[in-house]
């Protein structure tokens, strides 16, 4: 499910909401190079939907508008994106463990845990983030639309309970090339703000991820992210006229109505 992918499993919750949407404009008196921390009160990472439907094949389906993949409860590792997969086992009644892994190697485990009538979904993950720091993220969905079972439907994000500090920082490197790393995720992106492709590095990105950025002006930014070549997301980020912090509002193509809102705070 991409429960885990994208809304149970840190790397995309965070790397798509968060290290995405953190990539700054390039000026010759650049106000955004520094470090940036994300102020969790100050944001809203809720409201985003998924849907699970069967397959004639007997698999379950995942969709959340962008990424899409098959899977059943089995203990199987079935492929979700450039080199990651996931695994579902039943641990009880309306009860997951999902595992996910990135080339091979466990990233995160899930609980999922729906309740008695089907309306909601609970998620516990657990795991390490490259740098030693731990994982411990929980969220709730609720269903807003039932499908054929208690798992499928279309589940909304209603709660969002994440462990990651958010925190990036950017410098120059040359006059006309920049550096953003995410140091928890040991994650870096290099390139010009001049909306080509730019390939994310670290020990948990999937293959062929990549962000194209664009300065639409001195304060203002728009960016996309993509997997060989297919968007996955967009967004847009402000700065305040203080430069102080920025605001980042990302989507998923086509669910501009679900957009995911982080405020980020220069740190001194």
């Amino acid at each position: 499910m991409n429960g885990t992918i994208r809304n149970l499993r840190a790397p995309f919750s965070a790397l798509l909401v968060v290290a995405f949407s953190t990539l700054p404009a390039l000026a010759a008196e650049n106000p955004w190079i520094g470090t940036w921390k994300l102020n969790k009160a100050k944001s809203h990472f809720t409201g985003q939907t998924f849907t699970y439907s069967k397959n004639a094949n007997g698999l379950d389906h995942f969709s959340d508008g962008a990424m899409e993949y098959d899977f059943t409860a089995n203990g199987i590792d079935y492929p979700v994106i450039g080199g990651s997969t996931e695994s579902w086992t039943f641990t009880g009644p309306n009860v997951w463990t999902v595992t996910d892994k990135q080339d091979g190697k466990v990233t995160t485990v899930s609980k999922v845990e729906l309740s008695k009538d089907c309306k909601t979904m609970k998620t516990e993950t657990t795991g390490t983030r490259p740098d030693g720091s731990s994982i411990n993220d929980q969220s709730t969905y609720t269903k807003s639309k039932p499908g054929d079972g208690c798992l499928e439907g279309t589940w909304k994000s209603v709660k969002v309970n994440s462990s990651s500090p958010g925190m990036w920082i950017v410098s120059q490197t040359s006059p006309d090339e920049w550096k953003w790393d995410i140091p928890d995720w040991k994650e870096t992106v290099t390139g010009k703000a001049d909306g080509s492709d730019l390939p994310l590095t670290g020990p948990s990105v999937p293959s062929g991820l990549t962000v194209a950025i664009k300065e639409d002006s001195p304060h203002k930014m728009t960016y996309t992210v993509k997997q060989n070549g297919k968007v996955l997301s967009q967004g847009e980020q402000t700065l305040a006229p203080n430069g102080k912090s920025f605001t980042d509002q990302s989507w998923v193509p086509g669910k501009e109505n679900e957009k995911q809102i982080g405020v980020y705070e220069k740190q001194a």
